[in-house]
Formats: structure tokens, sequence, C-alpha cells
């Protein structure tokens, strides 16, 4: 059954949670007391025994006074994630960060990822392929929120799937 993680913040909101590929960091987003903007991402170490220890703030090189949300860490350990505070095409974008020499770089996915439109919530589910998966309300879609699949980050297309099943 489910169960509230003791990393939960009960006077924030706590969103879009996210494991790295080796299961030992959660990251997700919060408004929490503490954040440099609006929301921002958080990561939480996860022990040998399962125990959450105390969420981090991700920082000011990858939080903005803007909104920070949606965090995904691919198996090669680049962070990518939508924002509305680092420069881009509109509303929110894709970004990757990556780490090298302890120093973080924050790059715009560009087009076609990102569009003047909300742009967000991008994933790869099998680290073999080249396939990925995000949200857009950009303008082509059947509704408000689209999903849209894309290879290699490009040739992005309205993904056409009817899912069943129960959660």
């Amino acid at each position: 059954a489910p169960f509230r993680l003791p990393i939960s913040d009960s006077l924030a909101w706590d969103g879009s949670p996210a494991f790295a590929a080796d299961g030992k960091t959660l990251y997700f987003a919060s408004n929490r007391t503490g954040s440099v903007g609006g929301i921002d991402l958080y990561r939480a170490s996860i022990d040998a025994s399962g125990r959450f220890g105390r969420p981090v703030n991700m920082g000011r090189d990858i939080n903005t006074p803007g909104d920070d949300i949606f965090p995904f860490v691919a198996a090669d350990g680049k962070l990518y994630f939508a924002s509305d505070g680092h420069p881009g095409l509109g509303k929110l974008d894709v970004f990757v960060a990556t780490r090298s020499g302890g120093v973080i770089r924050i790059e715009n996915m560009g087009q076609p990822i990102n569009s003047p439109a909300d742009d967000f919530g991008l994933t790869f589910p099998d680290p073999d392929s080249n396939k990925g998966y995000m949200a857009s309300n950009r303008a082509g879609g059947k509704g408000d929120d689209d999903i849209y699949e894309f290879t290699d980050f490009s040739m992005i297309r309205l993904a056409h799937y009817i899912v069943d099943g129960q959660i």
C-alpha cells in the first residue's frame, strides 16, 4: 500500500519524484521553505537499508527564482528538468545539467524538444534505447498537455498509444 515518505513536507507541495538509475537518490520538486524560487529541485540520498537522508536543495546553478520541476536522471548521470527561470524559448523548457570538474553546466535542449509553449517531463524509459518521451501543450496536439515521443532528441511526434492497466 502507498505510504507517505519521511522526506515529505506537510506544509509544502512536493511532487514529480524520480529515482536515479542506481536507485540510491530520489530527486523531486518542492516549494518548501528555503527554496530559491517558486518550485525548486531537491535530492535525498537513500542508504542501504532504504532510509532517506535529509532533502538537499540542488542549489542556485540549477534552481532559479522561477519554477524548476520534473527532474529525470538518465543512466549516464545527466539531469534533465523543466524550468521557466533559465533562458528559453518560452514558458517551461527542458534543460540538461551536467557536472564536470565540480562545475555544473546548464544547457537548453533547443528545438524540436522545446517550443514557445510548455515543454516538460522528459524521460527515457529504456536506457538502451534512443527513444524518449515528454509532454507539451504546443500547437498541433490533441488536447492541453500531450505526450510526444522522440528519437535522439529529434523527430519529435505526437505519441499514439492507448494505455490499459491499473495503477
